[in-house]
């Protein structure tokens, strides 16, 4: 089964954007489906239903911590390279769907009756993070 399939079958079960992107990929780090359910819930929608940073993306750039784990404080050159990471996954994301704010895909979606959705962007987002981490 894709990271996809596993992210939207995750978000067909009841879990927010952010924990099913998150969930896809936990158990590939080492973390129980459980500590990332609770870790990832306050990041969707869009932080805390604030519609802000889209939860699937910011539920990517967990998983982008996790493949980037530090066992001591991480050095400035480390905490370099990961934001650019986050960066790079962020600005391929926003190429894609024109925004990286969930209030603004949404209305994006709404404006040109578009079927795209959270459902669709959490699958859409775990497809692209699986390929970026296959190449980073």
């Amino acid at each position: 089964m894709s990271k996809r399939d596993i992210a939207m079958a995750f978000h067909s079960q009841g879990f927010n954007c952010a924990q099913s992107v998150f969930l896809a990929f936990c158990e590939d780090f080492g973390v129980s489906k459980d500590l990332a359910a609770t870790l990832s819930l306050p990041f969707g929608g869009g932080m805390g239903q604030m519609r802000e940073t889209c939860g699937a993306l910011t539920g990517a750039f967990m998983v982008l911590g996790l493949a980037n784990k530090q066992n001591e404080a991480p050095t400035p050159q480390e905490k370099a390279l990961c934001y650019e990471k986050v960066r790079s996954l962020a600005e391929s994301f926003q190429a894609e769907n024109s925004s990286m704010l969930c209030r603004e895909l949404l209305a994006l979606a709404q404006e040109n009756n578009e079927k795209k959705n959270c459902h669709e962007l959490v699958g859409y987002t775990a497809e692209l993070l699986e390929k970026f981490l296959k190449n980073n």
